[in-house]
């Protein structure tokens, strides 16, 4: 019985096809398929803490070439790893009470 395909974002997505089509030693589509699986479900800001975390530099590269040319905007790897690094720090922090905020 075949496997329901995940639910991923549109970054989830890019990273999994990029994983499928890579061709260094490890990766490829059945690779590319167990990573999907982690990022099934994920919103974009948790599909990007994923990539910071669990890709490497040479990965990472390659996830902001395909952002760039899906963009058009120009983006580096320290762009990733901080925009990461601001979305992991967000996500730790307690929930903003607007209505405390206003008082």
């Amino acid at each position: 019985m075949r496997k329901k395909s995940p639910k991923l974002c549109p970054l989830a997505q890019h990273i999994v096809k990029m994983l499928a089509e890579s061709d260094r030693p490890g990766h490829g589509p059945s690779y590319a398929t167990g990573k999907a699986f982690e990022l099934q479900d994920l919103s974009t800001s948790d599909a990007l803490m994923w990539a910071g975390r669990n890709l490497d530099s040479r990965n990472q590269g390659e996830l902001v070439d395909v952002i760039r040319k899906a963009s058009g905007r120009d983006l580096d790897v320290a762009d990733l790893a901080a925009a990461a690094r601001v979305g992991q720090a967000v996500a730790t922090l307690p929930t903003i009470d607007l209505l405390e905020l206003l008082l």
